[in-house]
């Protein structure tokens, strides 16, 4: 899940000013050459739910909303995650077998 570097992220991470010098600004807004699943929370810190949907569209990603988790970090608790191997086999080309536990997803996390 994409932390919104475009707008000013909480005491302790890098400045705006420290992004863009950084080069991470502005966020790219093209459709990902790819396939991509953006998994977001409605209550992520560092990036609205909206602003990381938008993202989704305009990279042509799958959004996935994993409910109210916080940011998808190991800072938050996050360490090994079996929901994101069902994403991952979606990717891989195993969509049938994926798209019924995707609807699963936020209980497993």
């Amino acid at each position: 899940t994409p932390a919104d570097v475009e707008k000013p992220l909480p005491e302790g991470y890098p400045t705006i000013d420290d992004l863009d010098r950084g080069g991470w600004l502005p966020i790219p807004r093209r459709r990902l050459p790819f396939p991509s699943i953006l998994a977001a929370s409605s209550n992520d810190p560092l990036a609205d739910r909206r602003r990381v949907a938008g993202l989704a569209e305009a990279w042509g990603s799958r959004f996935v909303d994993l409910g109210a988790v916080g940011h998808l970090n190991p800072a938050s608790g996050f360490g090994d995650w079996p929901a994101a191997d069902v994403l991952l086999r979606e990717l891989l080309g195993r969509p049938a077998a994926a798209q019924s536990e995707i609807t699963s997803v936020p209980s497993e996390l």
